[in-house]
């Protein structure tokens, strides 16, 4: 019976270690690894937190520079608080307007700029830091607003 245990040990630490060196981001023509683009990059105008790293898994992103539409997911280290304060107070200084905000366990913060609408939603993550999620939508216009 003990070594039934050990073969299935043995086994499952086989199986890790040929996952954890298998390398998934996608290669060039040359062969060489594709660079992930920065958080800075995908956000254009928007302004990120130092220290704050992409999900890419839950973004997706679609134009670039000032004319963004899309989502970008990120892990933000920090107090919850400290999040909320720099998207609320550092947006405005990179054109962005506050229309409405609120801060509680789950944190929503909605700006205007030319012909977009940004939400940031900031929660608390399980292990700490937190949860950011930028979500950038044409504004609609008044005569245009779906039934």
């Amino acid at each position: 019976m003990n070594i039934l245990k050990y073969l299935t040990l043995l086994c499952t630490a086989c199986a890790l270690f040929a996952c954890s060196s298998v390398d998934i981001r996608p290669v060039s023509k040359d062969g060489a690894s594709a660079p992930e683009p920065s958080a800075t990059q995908l956000a254009g105008d928007m302004p990120i937190p130092p220290g704050a790293t992409i999900r890419p898994q839950e973004t997706l992103v679609m134009g670039s520079g000032n004319r963004w539409m899309g989502r970008i997911s990120l892990s933000v280290p920090g107090e919850s608080q400290a999040v909320y304060t720099y998207y609320r107070d550092g947006l405005p200084s990179a054109g962005w307007v506050l229309t409405s905000s609120s801060y509680s366990k789950l944190s929503f913060l909605t700006f205007n700029k030319a012909e977009r609408v940004a939400t940031v939603q900031i929660q608390s993550a399980s292990f700490g830091g937190n949860e950011v999620t930028i979500t950038v939508t044409p504004a609609t216009k008044p005569g245009n607003a779906m039934p």
